[in-house]
Order: structure tokens, then sequence, then C-alpha cells
């Protein structure tokens, strides 16, 4: 169970100096229950910046320096709570990246055997940690092999359905073209966390879109839909929301 939050700009710029004091709160996050390490990861022209520990971002000046110092047009950061008695280790600690992809999880998929069922053969290899969410992130890739980012998040958000007893899958995915949110925010949040925890809101302007997990008030952003699929365009900042639970027959077969 952990926070996400992504953004996509048209210029190069910093997470404080796009979203001001709506980063300032989203950091403040690792305070409390959300303490258990944090990952950045941005891109800007081509180059990919990574910077992750497990420790508390709040109290981080490697977290300071990396998001205040680092210009980016499309990032992810992640604050984790560590869930299912996993370790607090860097090698637990998201974004996870696979080639040109990089990806984030808040939620816990407690059948962390039976996704590995869903991912290529060839790919077990690349995993690094005990994580549920890295494992996701496999099977994700393991259906981009088959087709669209889309068709293969609604496929695999299909079968651990199928697998898992309880699920939930919000998550970021950066790709070369687009971030993507599989915004699952209709998953039940345990009976200690607020029932809008797997909320998740965006805010568009002229100039940058971002989204994020609930967990402080802010002015301007707009709820996702549940059960959906949101496409940033990293060119255009266009926004396109599809349903997450709508399987095209290529998809299917």
């Amino acid at each position: 169970m952990c926070r996400l939050l992504g953004l996509v700009s048209r210029d190069a710029t910093t997470l404080p100096a796009a979203l001001g004091t709506d980063f300032d709160a989203f950091a403040r996050l690792s305070a409390g229950l959300h303490a258990d390490g944090w990952g950045f990861v941005g891109e800007n022209d081509g180059i990919r910046s990574l910077a992750l520990a497990a420790d508390a971002a709040h109290a981080s000046t490697v977290f300071d320096t990396a998001t205040k110092k680092t210009r980016v047009t499309s990032a992810i950061t992640h604050l984790r709570a560590a869930t299912l008695d996993l370790p607090v280790a860097e090698r637990n600690t998201h974004p996870f990246i696979h080639g040109n992809l990089s990806f984030a999880h808040n939620g816990s998929i407690r059948e962390i055997a039976s996704i590995e069922r869903l991912i290529d053969a060839d790919l077990l290899g690349h995993l690094r940690g005990e994580t549920d969410s890295e494992r996701y992130l496999l099977a994700l890739v393991s259906e981009l092999r088959r087709g669209s980012v889309v068709d293969a998040v609604r496929t695999v958000a299909r079968r651990i359905g199928e697998v898992a007893v309880e699920a939930s899958l919000n998550a970021m995915l950066l790709t070369p073209d687009e971030l993507i949110i599989v915004a699952d925010t209709a998953a039940k949040a345990p009976a200690f966390l607020e029932a809008d925890y797997y909320e998740l809101s965006y805010k568009v302007t002229d100039g940058f879109v971002a989204v994020a997990s609930s967990g402080w008030e802010r002015d301007g952003w707009e709820r996702l839909p549940e059960r959906s699929v949101v496409s940033i365009d990293r060119r255009t900042l266009a926004v396109t929301i599809n349903d997450l639970d709508v399987v095209s027959l290529a998809a299917a077969a």
C-alpha cells in the first residue's frame, strides 16, 4: 500500500516547480504510514534519472536533491508502505525498471506465486526482489509482447482477478510514448485506512498533467473514474480514459 505521483510536462521542469505546495504535501505523506522507502524516476530528452532508497522520503536529503534538482518532462514518484511482510529493502523499492519501462504500484496482491504464472518464462530471471509489484510489472511486459499497452493492462488485470482473492491494482507505467495509469479505485481499502485510500485524482493545465493518490487536500484536481486505464500522451499531454474491464477480441484470444 503506497502513494503514487505521476507527471507529464510540456517543458522540462522539476516536480516542486510544477506542483508547488501539492508536491510538498505529497512528500509529507512519508512521515506516517508511507515511510518504508521511496523512488523517483524521471525522463528528459531521452535520458532517464533514477533514485530510490529504503528510508522515509521526507527525511532524505537524496530524495530532496533528486526531486528538486532533476528537470524532467515525465516522472513517477513512489512512497512505499510495505505489505505482506515483505522486507524493507532497496530491491523491493519502486519504481521498477525493465528496458525502457518504469513502473510503480499501489496495492497488494496476496497470491504472489500465482502472478508468476502470468510471466513469460524467460522474464522470471529478471526478478530482483520479493514483491507482488515487480511481478505485476513483468506480467505486463509479457502481455505487451502480444498487444497494445491498454490491452496488456486489461488482460493482466483480468487474469490477476481470476487468481487473487483480493487485489488492488493502482499503478503507473511510464513508456517512451505515454504515462499509463491503472485506476483500480474501486478496490476496498483495509479497515484501518480511509475509504478513499485508493482514489486517484488528476490535474490538467496548459503546461502539465499530474496524477496522484489521495491523502491531502487539493484544489483543481478531479477524481479518475473507477476501474479505468488512463493514457497521457508525453508529446501532446492528451488524456485518454478507457474502461479497465473491456477486453478486446485480440487480447482475449
